[in-house]
């Protein structure tokens, strides 16, 4: 051994033994100190109390519970407790770790006189003055910008354990858990399992029509844009300056809310200059612990009174299904006299558990935006012709990985870097492929086989009188088979009546996006006049479980139709369709005309111009199908048809139809929705071509029917309609101590039908036993009912409050399933 490898091992072992000599230090001196801090006198808990190490600047806040935790690395033996209205407290530590929980005494004062006044909150004239300046400060009230935008979003799998090694879970999935990871705030295990990033240039004008301009975008395991304009910063883009932040149909309170003091309490912390400012630091909480609002702080510029950062959390017992937190952290930076987007932050756990110690399976969401070269110009001239709120550059899934380093603002985490190859990987695994099947299947009801898919699968059995025992099988073709062409057939057959029913169709897309498109139908097979849309269909098995009586009012049906579909920007669509109907008389539903001579059928031709219009409703484009989602604005249809004997019928008229949707939040009372319907017929026709109101008989609920009006009661050549709902949320039951566990909302309803059926318009054929045309009096029926029950399940009682009829109940007892937050 030379002299130069003795200096070099004696070296090695001068650092590691200094190492260790400091680790033992470290460890000796680490002061650690946790608990909670109550009020001696009510022993209620002491929010915000400042909690610090005498003689140092290291300190803490104690949270809404009273719960507080300080430590440092140093070894201090003495800390300093103190709050508004109470006196403040020195105590003294042991070394170490230690639990110390503190009462604090109230401040008392001898006086000689007394002058009571109202207690002057200073966080209370920050708020109004926030409040009074939220037109100035508020980004969605700035004058024209543009500016850079990147937005990275992540998914991960919460509560992931590591299957055992040498099964067949391990090794097909190995690989994956090898990015398991644990969360820093409660030591659970979450997986990554997908990561998209996204570049966009995003223009804002001050009449609101904002515009975002998607550049390059990213996704783990996904080769089309269907998720792109869901990923930028427009969707889901919280303000916090408006009064209420809207998760789905849950109205959030905000505590910049213009009446925050009714549902918050504030507390000023503390100020401090930042960037050469004055901050002032204000904490709040809920006055109410289940009402939809969040605890945290935020920090408001002085003089300007802009908002400057925030830290907001959902408040733990707030009545929301399924999420567990919901973290919304902003932050801004001083420019051009404005505090502008510098990043926002947003953070979800949703779990079916709404249970912090839940160890089922979940999902958690993390979104970060980035903003960057923001400046106040006009937009570009051309802006204004884009109708769409977003849209994606045609390159904009072709950027490479070098595009993507020299351009990320914050460089990709270890775990996040690895998500795109791993997530890749995972859709060759078989187990994948197949869970990822049934999860399809549930969702769209077929079972994908490749090019072809079977079903829908909750067709294939079902029961009713005409037919008996109903079996059927179909099936259509998938983006496998054609990017363009969508084929689709069935097959029935009743074990009563002997017959075969069947039907097929095809459809041609010349664009998806927005769509243009030819379709074509044919089917032989039985229909129920007087179904609302939103009903199961009648050889759906939940027709056959949950009708009060058998289905019996059925008529066979030879029907083509030949549409084409346009879609246009600004939520414009139209439909140009054909149809052919031959219709027979059934054994419960016959045809007679006036002399009382049964009629064998009758023919109808018809051509319809069907106009949509949904402005500012986002969708997704999936395969074939589009998903819509909700919009802020009323979506409108109008429907002109015309009937001639030229086109195929037997008879001449022609029709009118008009309907308006909408959804209004009405926080902190919940929302309301309406449906206004409207139509008229003119022509002389048999009653299957008049207008024939929706009943129901069954025991799910139907919000586009009319719960206690039976199937073919009532009829009308020109009608009108209003279907109103109030969902009241948690706003009464919240309130109540013992109803407020079970976290249940209250709805009520109300549906008014006015309509009119004119002798000379349906005088071709005698009407039903049974049918007949409204009175001078409106059909009115009301309802009351709790929704969220289990989360999952809807309760009515509906009142039908005239027409009365012996064979119709005037209470019914009604039940949905729902999924909502």
């Amino acid at each position: 051994m030379t002299i130069r490898d003795k200096k070099a091992i004696y070296s090695r072992l001068s650092i590691l033994l200094l190492l260790l000599f400091l680790t033992g230090t470290v460890q000796a001196q680490t002061t650690e100190v946790r608990g909670t801090i109550t009020d001696a006198g009510t022993n209620e808990p002491v929010p915000y109390a400042n909690i610090v190490f005498k003689g140092t600047t290291i300190g803490a806040i104690s949270d809404t519970t009273g719960h507080y935790r300080l430590s440092s690395k140093l070894s201090l033996s003495v800390i300093q407790v103190s709050a508004v209205g109470y006196k403040m407290q020195e105590i003294s530590l042991k070394p170490g770790a230690q639990v110390i929980n503190i009462r604090l005494v109230s401040e008392t004062y001898n006086i000689d006189q007394v002058d009571v006044t109202p207690p002057v909150n200073p966080a209370h004239a920050l708020l109004r003055k926030i409040i009074a300046r939220k037109d100035i400060n508020d980004p969605k009230k700035f004058p024209d910008y543009q500016c850079k935008v990147y937005t990275k979003m992540e998914i991960d799998l919460k509560n992931v354990k590591k299957p055992k090694k040498g099964s067949k879970l391990w090794d097909q999935f190995a690989f994956v858990f090898a990015h398991l990871d644990t969360l820093k705030s409660d030591g659970k295990t979450y997986l990554p399992v997908f990561m998209t990033e996204t570049f966009s240039d995003y223009y804002h004008q001050h009449d609101g029509a904002d515009h975002e301009r998607v550049l390059a975008t990213k996704a783990s395991g996904m080769t089309t844009s269907m998720i792109t304009e869901f990923t930028g910063k427009m969707y889901q883009d919280f303000d916090i300056y408006a009064n209420y932040l809207h998760v789905s149909d849950i109205g959030l309170v905000s505590p910049l809310n213009n009446h925050g003091l009714l549902f918050y309490q504030y507390y000023l912390l503390d100020s401090a200059m930042v960037d050469g400012h004055k901050v002032y630091e204000v904490s709040f909480k809920p006055k109410q612990i289940q009402s939809p609002t969040f605890t945290g702080k935020f920090w408001v510029a002085d003089s300007t009174y802009a908002i400057t950062k925030v830290a907001w959390k959902l408040s733990k017992k707030a009545n929301i299904n399924f999420v567990n937190t919901l973290d919304i952290d902003k932050e801004f930076r001083y420019s051009d006299g404005r505090w502008l987007p510098r990043k926002d932050m947003i953070f979800a756990d949703i779990n079916l558990q709404k249970n912090k110690e839940a160890k089922m399976i979940g999902i958690m969401g993390r979104k970060t935006t980035l903003y960057d070269s923001l400046q106040f110009t006009p937009p570009p001239k051309d802006l204004k012709k884009m109708k769409r709120e977003i849209s994606v550059a045609s390159d904009a899934l072709e950027k490479d990985s070098t595009f993507w380093t020299d351009n990320r603002p914050e460089k990709l985490s270890k775990s996040e870097s690895q998500i795109y190859s791993m997530v890749d990987s995972i859709k060759n695994v078989p187990l994948f492929k197949t869970v990822a099947d049934y999860i399809h299947m549930f969702y769209y009801g077929y079972k994908d086989l490749g090019p072809v898919e079977l079903g829908p699968y909750y067709y294939m059995y079902s029961y009713n009188q005409v037919e008996g025992q109903r079996f059927r099988l179909g099936g259509r073709t998938t983006i496998d088979f054609s990017k363009n062409w969508r084929f689709n057939g069935f097959g029935a057959y009743g074990l009563k009546d002997k017959d075969f029913k069947y039907g097929g169709g095809a459809e041609y897309f010349f664009k998806k996006d927005p769509e243009f498109s030819l379709n074509a139908q044919y089917k032989h097979d039985y229909q129920l006049l007087g179904k609302s849309s939103n009903a199961f269909m009648e050889d759906n098995i939940m027709t056959s479980l949950l009708s009060k009586n058998p289905t019996t009012r059925l008529n066979m049906m030879n029907q083509f139709n030949f549409t084409v579909t346009k879609e246009w920007v600004g939520g414009w669509k139209n439909q140009l369709q054909y149809s052919y109907n031959k219709m027979y008389s059934g054994p419960y539903v016959p045809f007679v005309d006036q002399n009382g001579n049964p009629i064998d059928h009758f023919e109808s031709g018809e051509l319809t111009l069907k106009t949509r219009y949904a402005p500012g409703q986002h969708y997704m484009q999936d395969d074939f199908e589009k998903i819509y989602l909700d919009t802020k604005n009323p979506i409108f249809n109008l429907n002109l048809t015309v009937g001639r004997k030229e086109l195929g019928g037997d008879y001449n008229y022609y029709k009118a139809y008009f309907d308006m949707y909408d959804k209004l939040p009405v926080s902190p009372f919940g929302y309301t929705t309406y449906l206004l319907r409207a139509g008229k017929t003119w022509g002389t026709v048999p009653f299957p071509l008049l207008k024939i109101h929706e009943g129901n008989e069954t025991y799910a609920y139907d919000i586009y029917a009319y719960n206690l009006m039976n199937y073919q009661e009532f009829a009308s050549d020109q009608w009108a309609s209003l279907s109103l709902e109030q969902h009241f949320n948690g706003f009464f039951l919240n309130k109540i101590p013992l109803m407020r566990k079970l976290k249940w909302r209250t709805v009520a309803g109300l549906k008014v039908l006015e309509g009119r059926l004119n002798n000379d318009t349906q005088n071709e054929m005698q009407l039903l036993p049974g049918m007949t045309g409204l009175g001078k009096k409106p059909y009115m029926e009301t309802s009351v009912g709790i929704e969220n029950i289990l989360k999952l399940l809807r309760v009515d009682a509906v009142w039908r409050m005239n027409y009365h009829n012996p064979d119709v109940t005037n209470l019914g007892i009604f039940f949905s399933l729902q999924f909502s937050l």
